[in-house]
């Protein structure tokens, strides 16, 4: 068993430092995330630290149950900052859209940005209907897309055979390209 196990184990007991100690063993790993899932296109109101800190805040609600070692967590992780990540582009679209502000010319680094959030809701609803047919195949992309894990990583956080993960990896793929083309 690994620190972070032993610590999340303690954490569901109760113990609030385990879970502020397991937290900070899986920091670097959440801002790496974070920053895998922003690409270097943070802004001033949303960088990966301030996601990492989101993220941080929506995981501390539920605490520690349920949640069973390091892989879990951050596949929780990443399925959460996919969630923050979602709610900033929707809040971007609005904007771009009025959003009840005055008329503003936009330039072309905010029609950029703007594009990039339109094809993050996409994407979001692609998910959203390949998690309806089969929710196993969405909790496998948030982990290798989101979170950046490995196959074998994947599966453990998981809890599947590696060729199960692999299969619906495959799966997941296809689908997700064959509902992206449908919209």
């Amino acid at each position: 068993m690994t620190d972070i196990t032993l610590l999340l184990a303690q954490a569901r007991t109760g113990d609030a430092q385990a879970w502020e100690r397991a937290v900070g063993l899986v920091y670097e790993d959440l801002k790496r995330i974070a920053r895998g899932l922003l690409g270097g296109h943070g802004s001033a109101t949303f960088n990966p630290t301030v996601l990492v800190h989101d993220c941080y805040l929506r995981l501390a609600r539920g605490g520690a149950d349920g949640i069973v070692d390091r892989m879990h967590f951050l596949a929780l992780a990443a399925r959460a900052m996919r969630q923050l990540m979602l709610n900033h582009a929707r809040d971007r679209v609005a904007l771009k859209r009025g959003g009840g502000a005055s008329h503003v010319d936009a330039d072309a680094h905010a029609d950029a940005i703007a594009e990039e959030a339109r094809g993050l809701i996409e994407l979001d609803s692609a998910l959203m209907r390949l998690e309806a047919e089969d929710p196993r195949c969405v909790r496998v992309v948030e982990c290798r897309i989101f979170a950046g894990m490995t196959e074998q990583e994947t599966a453990d956080a998981l809890d599947l055979p590696l060729r199960t993960s692999q299969r619906l990896w495959l799966e997941a793929r296809q689908r997700l390209a064959d509902l992206l083309d449908e919209t």
